[in-house]
């Protein structure tokens, strides 16, 4: 993560990165500040909708911290991991960790289809926006070819007992058997958590699709924020999922350094100036922990009553979100 970083601040300079976020516009950084705010009820509602599902109420105002206070840990865990906590943080409803632990898990084994939809639309624009190569096309087609396979092979295991049956078969044969063994068993576990929430299917999807929008409007703000205007709204629209999925990089604390390599190579490669490409990604960052911090109490308060305690009940899963 230092390396990466100071890497990055060294090539483009300290006090060169720090006059450029000096010039952000106040007004577009609070509209993308908004745009996440918005977001964030809308993974509240979500929460509250498929516990409902399972016959589970909970308040909104207590699942809106307990959400607040998952993404501020996982903003401080490696691969965004922390976020398996939230369930921990819903207990101060009476709510059982393993109703809100399905929840959790099942939204995001559907959220994660969204973003390989995403992430080939991506690669699908930075292909046109590029000049076009021989073996930029081939390797386009092939990391496209990759994201909608393992769309598709989680699909069938989350929607069709037939077809998982099948992958597990074709899996489970003594060629493969010794390198996908680990994968299918992950697989499987995001297969029957999401099955718990089977019937909020469409809802889920509906509700990562509208976040997915304003994401695009907050990032679209944050560029406007520092004068970033050859990347329009679709192309942030369509470029998230893509990048963000290098936040999921087990190596740093949500993929800091990452993340931000990968904003500043994409950006790049968009004819973006690699100093607003580089106070962006510090930007985009900073804005999240900045509002994550409303969880900061909901977190404390956990704490005190015996989170650590609880902890390994929810870790033993073994998922991320």
């Amino acid at each position: 993560m230092v390396v990466i970083l100071g890497a990055l601040v060294w090539y483009v300079g300290l006090n060169t990165l720090v006059m450029v976020l000096t010039r952000t516009n106040p007004s577009y950084f609070l509209l993308a500040f908004l745009a996440y705010f918005l977001i964030n009820i809308l993974f509240t509602i979500r929460i509250i909708r498929v516990l409902r599902r399972q016959g589970v109420k909970a308040t909104f105002g207590r699942t809106f911290l307990a959400h607040y206070s998952g993404m501020l840990t996982s903003d401080f865990t490696p691969g965004r991991a922390g976020y398996v906590l939230t369930p921990v943080y819903l207990m101060n409803q009476g709510i059982d960790t393993s109703a809100s632990l399905s929840c959790v898990l099942g939204i995001q084994s559907i959220e994660f289809l969204v973003k390989v939809l995403g992430g080939a639309l991506a690669l699908v624009f930075l292909l046109n926006q590029m000049s076009m190569t021989r073996e930029l096309f081939w390797i386009g087609l092939i990391g496209i070819g990759l994201m909608l396979l393992g769309g598709f092979v989680l699909a069938a295991i989350i929607w069709s007992p037939r077809a998982a049956a099948l992958i597990r078969r074709i899996a489970g044969s003594k060629p493969l058997a010794r390198f996908t063994a680990g994968l299918m068993a992950k697989l499987e576990e995001f297969g029957e958590n999401a099955m718990k929430t089977r019937s909020g299917i469409p809802e889920i999807a509906l509700i990562s699709t509208l976040s997915w929008i304003l994401k695009g409007f907050e990032w679209y703000f944050l560029g406007l924020a520092l004068g970033i205007t050859n990347i329009g709204w679709l192309g942030f629209f369509l470029l998230h999922p893509l990048i963000t999925a290098f936040g999921f990089v087990p190596l740093t604390p949500s993929g800091i350094g990452f993340q931000e390599g990968a904003i500043v190579g994409i950006f790049l490669l968009l004819g973006v100036d690699i100093r607003l490409a580089l106070a962006f990604a510090v930007l985009s960052r900073a804005l999240l922990i900045l509002q994550d911090l409303i969880g900061v109490p909901q977190i404390a308060g956990s704490t005190q009553h015996g989170l650590f305690a609880t902890r390994k009940l929810v870790i033993r899963s073994g998922q991320q979100p």
